[in-house]
């Protein structure tokens, strides 16, 4: 059984910028937090404007304005081309 009781801030930006620790795509760990931009948005200015719950193999959790909670695959083409960065919270 794992628990995670972290607590974090509610807009994804002020996550991203509040991890202790930014991972890459291969480092993932299960609670690992994971970072997309905007569409359009430079990678330059880290705008994020989602973010969703690492599980493994490739796969993430996350809440979609249309279909509520999901899982997808970091792999699918949408989110390879809007990925960021993988995030850690110091437990």
């Amino acid at each position: 059984r794992v628990c995670y009781r972290t607590d974090i801030p509610r807009q994804s930006q002020q996550q991203y910028d509040d991890c202790d620790r930014h991972v890459r795509k291969r480092r993932l760990r299960p609670g690992d937090l994971v970072f997309f931009r905007q569409e359009g948005t430079r990678r330059i200015r880290r705008k994020v404007n989602h973010v969703g719950i690492y599980m493994k193999d490739g796969l993430f959790l996350h809440a979609s304005s249309s279909r509520g909670v999901m899982v997808s695959r970091l792999d699918n083409p949408y989110w390879r081309k809007l990925w960021l960065r993988g995030g850690r919270y110091r437990k």
